[in-house]
């Protein structure tokens, strides 16, 4: 985004939900065993001016959007419960907190899904999102308040926009 960009110069879009799921991925590691599930949904979509796009990054046939999410991270596990850490971590106690890296005990093949969702307007504009994981951590000393490790998932979203072909399933 170009510098100078402030949300007053946007216009909030109105959009819903098209498709949505879930990413999984099952961790196997000797003492997190389970089933991940990982999602990063859409809460607002700001369509923003032209001119705060660089003319290389611009398209003409989309607008360009700024997306604002909220991560969902879910942990079903198959492992031993354990009694729940006393009190609820902080941000800064979970920095400090001894981690181990799970990403390695993830089995192959997980579901990554694109999810979908459909702006108003004329054309209606369909933006696709992918979630992607990057890099899951146990705090290895911190149990959830459901006797579950407590786990940080750090994850990358892929957006794509364009327009809505005529006869598009879910167009209404």
């Amino acid at each position: 985004m170009s510098i100078g960009f402030s949300p007053k110069d946007g216009k909030d879009k109105l959009f819903r939900v098209k498709k949505f799921q879930f990413n999984t991925y099952e961790v196997d590691h000797t003492t997190v065993k389970g089933t991940l599930r990982l999602a990063n949904i859409a809460t607002n979509i700001m369509e923003v001016p032209d001119r705060f796009i660089p003319p290389e990054a611009r398209n003409p046939d989309t607008p360009n959007y700024m997306v604002g999410y909220q991560p969902i991270v879910a942990f079903t596990s198959r492992g031993v419960k354990k009694e729940p850490t006393q009190h609820n971590p902080d941000r800064s106690e979970l920095k400090k907190a001894r981690k181990m890296e799970l990403t390695s005990y993830i089995l192959e093949q997980p579901f990554e899904p694109w999810n979908e969702y459909i702006i108003q307007g004329d054309p209606p504009i369909i933006l696709k999102t992918r979630t992607i994981l990057a890099k899951l951590e146990w705090h290895v000393d911190i149990v959830n308040a459901l006797g579950d490790p407590s786990l940080w998932a750090n994850h990358n979203t892929t957006v794509s926009v364009s327009k809505i072909e005529a006869g598009d399933a879910g167009l209404t």
